[in-house]
């Protein structure tokens, strides 16, 4: 099921689904988007931290989130509101790093009749907006509602610091992985490396593997690997770019090694990958 609401606008859109896109398996967003339930339940998993979905929950998703839904009942659904990422930089140009930081930490809220109201109101605000024809400035309106929203929220946790997210493991241990994950978004094309991210972080390998198992159950390099891996296949299925391209975008040695690596991990070559893409069918309402 997918339903979009008419726009011109190349950088948002509205809808309704039930995001069947992510339960094959766990994909890499290059937009953001702030969900709704409308019905059902779900299993949503961002990152490495898994989040109860059921009627009125309102979760937040990030450019470079690795997001997989699963133990979706049948009359899941949730509206949707998708941005690309230029505007989240520019709804959260004038804001601290510790307001995104912590945005990002607890996007997500089951309980929470503030919020879900907070959500309904923009939402049927912004669909007046798309339903309209010729709305001039569609980016902009959305852009100030993200930017509301943002600091919204962030004043919410402020004030009520009980309603914040509980995560696994020590507050030290969350602090670094969190560090290795917003550096690991950052540089993973430059580098695959374990050593690498540990020296960022003036900590060795060895307690970068342990916080990583604290927090995610995995070592850094399977964590690495399966990152660059769905960003690969996002670059695969979004560009022209060739093989090459691609291997000199994400610092192989060659192609033939960008090959191997990505067989190695997924059980295909890239270009077996590309021609499988193009023969999945399409969604209905994706269609022209």
């Amino acid at each position: 099921m997918l339903i979009r609401y008419n726009t011109k606008s190349g950088k948002a859109c509205m809808g309704e689904c039930n995001l069947s896109e992510f339960t094959a398996e766990a994909v890499v967003i290059d937009y953001g988007m702030i969900l709704i339930c409308r019905g059902g339940k779900a299993m949503l998993r961002v990152n490495f931290d898994e989040w109860q979905l059921h009627e009125g929950a309102v979760i937040t998703l990030f450019p470079n989130d690795m997001v997989q839904l699963s133990e979706a009942s049948a009359d899941f659904s949730v509206a949707y509101l998708r941005y690309d990422e230029s505007m989240l930089r520019e709804a959260s140009l004038q804001l601290e790093q510790t307001v995104y930081s912590q945005l990002r930490q607890d996007r997500c809220r089951t309980e929470s009749p503030v919020v879900t109201n907070i959500i309904n109101a923009m939402f049927a605000l912004l669909k007046t907006y798309f339903v309209q024809k010729g709305c001039m400035c569609l980016d902009q309106l959305v852009v100030l509602q993200l930017k509301s929203f943002f600091l919204g929220f962030y004043d919410y946790l402020e004030r009520f610091p009980s309603e914040r997210h509980v995560e696994l493991g020590s507050r030290r241990m969350r602090e670094l992985f969190n560090q290795f994950m917003m550096l690991l978004e950052r540089d993973y094309r430059l580098s695959r490396d374990v050593s690498y991210y540990a020296s960022l972080m003036h900590i060795s390998p060895k307690y970068l593997n342990t916080v990583t198992h604290s927090i995610a159950h995995n070592n850094v390099k399977t964590i690495i690997d399966h990152y660059v891996v769905l960003q690969l296949k996002l670059t695969l299925g979004n560009s022209r770019l060739s093989a090459k391209e691609i291997a000199w975008q994400y610092n192989f040695s060659d192609q033939s090694f960008f090959c191997k690596y990505f067989k190695m991990h997924t059980g295909m070559t890239p270009q077996t990958f590309r021609l499988q893409l193009r023969d999945k069918p399409l969604l209905e309402g994706d269609r022209r």
